[in-house]
């Protein structure tokens, strides 16, 4: 993210959003990490365990206050982010996956 050009919109500016490629490499990781990779409890877990875990580690939380002085913590979604902050946070994943030996081939 940091020191990378953002894509944007050449229309309106706007920073453009997550593309479907980066969307189904997302995911194609998350598979290959259900498929091929232990968690600490032992046991394999799917897809979907995975996406959350790794979005608990690198993307986190938005908090939300609530009138009575509560915070509502509800963990970030890859759908909000923009190409650069997908690119790191797949960079994450992917690297985190690779010391488990899970690759994609290209």
């Amino acid at each position: 993210m940091r020191g990378e050009s953002q894509s944007r919109c050449p229309t309106c500016g706007a920073v453009k959003k997550r593309s479907g490629e980066q969307n189904r490499r997302l995911h194609k990781l998350f598979t290959e990490l259900a498929a091929n990779v232990q968690a600490k409890d032992g046991l394999y877990h799917p897809a979907a365990w995975w996406k959350v875990m790794c979005k608990d580690r690198w993307l986190g939380y938005d908090e939300y206050a609530k009138p009575d002085g509560t915070t509502i913590y509800k963990l970030r979604e890859t759908s909000g982010l923009d190409v650069a902050e997908l690119n790191e946070f797949m960079r994450e994943v992917e690297l985190f996956a690779n010391q488990r030996g899970v690759y994609l081939d290209e």
